[in-house]
């Protein structure tokens, strides 16, 4: 159990430990021909509705030595998808740098951006489009791939991206001057064929302060950044990448608050930005601009200082990732739209050393997926309509609680076998062939997961004194 710091109060992941019917033992390794596992940059990934997951890494070119984006597959059980590509994969010349935007279009086709030095030494951004079987798609630029010169990433490798604007995609980057950056973002539209559409912007193009881009509930385009040190700056353009005049001035609202150095944004279904910035703190922006006074989250809750790099909204919670930053592990929590941690998640801390920061989730009714360092995780949670959330099947096993040396349990169902979990989700018994003795474990607060033999799994949490 881990005790919060500021406050008097218990928390209890409802992270339970890791799916070991994925991959391996619930962790898939992501293979790179050149660098170790620990250089291996965070990735995206999408899953369809039979649990696969797309992925992309970056790979070495032994032949060049530089590197490469893959776009990979691996099944629902964490194996690679064969089918997929060539042997699971498809390589791409331009390189991502740690957010590859990967995204999903109506018709199963995948978008994704990279980067690249030209043979004129200027740098390209890269607009790929896969089939959904891995394959380019020969429709769309020039086999597959659109360029568009004097775009990159920025020299922190973070501020870029795409996003669907119904048939049109938009993307921005970094501005260049051949090899100079310029110290703003552009951003652009291009057409289903890929090429520019010039009814956007200037031409197809608009120029913005803002390292941070979104598309807001009526499709505005909406730019965020920090770059002076005390303010921030909003900026408002229209569906055609024309500024929305009667916001701020012109378009552009500089903000009456400091929101910090912004490490990650999201814009939410509400059109509201919520981020991070590189002091821990979580907060949100309505969409007028003004700081959301009621989100209040208070990094001080937490034992631990903590780097965010994700945001997921589901099912009106903000799920964050990130790392523990005292010990360089995977974090992983649930916000209530307050902004409080939500006490039944509450925080997830892993202790496996090769997991080191996660850069992005998958969040399911019954699991979360998380990706970074060079691994893909599937972890098991108690949110199954199977578990906890299912006061019907819940109370078909009744559990003893506390206990003191047996689990003692009483139910009409043909129970398998039961794995016990630590608060933390580390795995620390299984019960087989009516075995109920848990004497050897120390007081403390546990999860136990029945498993019946027609299919049911059942969670418990129960206390040993």
């Amino acid at each position: 159990m881990v005790a919060c710091m500021a406050a008097a109060c218990m928390m209890i992941a409802q992270i339970v430990g890791k799916d070991n019917t994925f991959a391996s033992n619930g962790k898939f390794t992501v293979s790179n021909s050149v660098n170790s596992v620990n250089d291996v940059f965070g990735s995206r990934m999408l899953q369809n509705q039979d649990g696969s997951i797309y992925f992309t890494s970056l790979i070495g070119d032994p032949s060049t030595g530089y590197k490469q984006t893959a776009l990979s597959k691996i099944n629902n059980a964490g194996v690679l998808d064969t089918t997929f590509g060539i042997n699971g994969k498809t390589v791409v010349n331009s390189y991502l740098n740690p957010d590859s935007n990967l995204q999903k279009q109506p018709d199963g086709k995948l978008l994704m951006i990279g980067f690249r030095p030209g043979s004129d030494n200027n740098m390209y951004a890269d607009i790929v489009r896969f089939l959904p079987d891995g394959q380019l798609d020969q429709t769309f630029g020039i086999n597959g791939i659109a360029s568009f010169a004097d775009i990159s990433s920025d020299l922190d490798k973070q501020y870029y991206g795409l996003f669907q604007q119904g048939n049109k995609i938009i993307f921005y980057g970094e501005a260049l001057d051949g090899i100079n950056y310029l110290h703003y973002r552009t951003i652009c539209r291009i057409n289903s064929n890929g090429s520019i559409d010039t009814s956007f912007g200037n031409d197809g193009k608009i120029n913005t302060q803002g390292r941070f881009v979104f598309q807001d509930n009526a499709s505005n385009i909406i730019s965020f950044t920090n770059d002076t040190p005390s303010t921030g700056i909003i900026e408002k353009y229209d569906n055609n990448g024309q500024p929305v005049r009667d916001f701020g001035n012109d378009g552009i609202l500089t903000m009456a608050f400091d929101p910090g150095p912004i490490a990650a944004a999201i814009m939410d279904s509400n059109s509201n930005i919520v981020y991070t910035n590189r002091d821990g703190d979580i907060g949100r922006i309505r969409p007028d601009g003004n700081a959301d006074t009621s989100f209040a989250f208070n990094p001080s809750l937490l034992p631990f200082p903590t780097v965010i790099f994700s945001f997921v909204e589901k099912n009106g919670y903000y799920y964050v990732g990130g790392m523990n930053a005292t010990n360089n592990e995977y974090f992983i929590s649930r916000l209530e739209q307050n902004g409080n941690i939500n006490s039944t998640f509450g925080y997830f801390v892993e202790t496996d050393p090769d997991l080191l920061a996660a850069e992005d989730l998958i969040i399911n009714d019954d699991n979360v997926i998380a990706n970074g360092n060079g691994y893909i995780v599937k972890y098991r949670s108690n949110n199954s309509t199977l578990s906890l959330s299912d006061p019907k099947l819940d109370n078909r096993i009744v559990f003893e609680n506390p206990i003191k040396d047996d689990l003692i349990y009483s139910t009409n169902l043909m129970v398998s076998r039961i794995n016990i979990y630590s608060s933390s989700g580390k795995l620390v018994k299984t019960l087989t062939n009516g075995n109920k003795h848990l004497s050897g474990l120390p007081k403390g607060v546990y999860f136990a997961e029945a498993f019946t033999e027609n299919g049911i799994t059942i969670t418990k949490k129960f206390i040993k004194y």
